[in-house]
């Protein structure tokens, strides 16, 4: 597999969430959204502009490009 952040990937692109960094309000925030390391997930929308939409855990999250650089992902 191939590591990245989940701001690199494109729309149907599948992968497994690696790590988040950044600090504790945003790692929390991810978290209890659904967004979990090891948690798999689908790119929705990447069209280059926030906000990108993946979909994890049968719910569709709206997550911005910065915070989409903070999140390591395995596709």
């Amino acid at each position: 597999m191939e590591n990245a952040t989940l701001d690199c990937l494109k729309v149907d692109q599948t992968g497994v969430v690696r790590e988040i960094t950044g600090d504790s309000r945003f790692i929390s925030r991810i978290i209890s959204i659904g967004l979990t390391p090891n948690s798999s997930f689908t790119v929705l929308k990447n069209d280059g502009s926030s906000p990108m939409l993946v979909y994890c855990r049968d719910t569709m999250i709206a997550i911005n490009r910065k915070e989409c650089a903070q999140i390591g992902v395995s596709v």
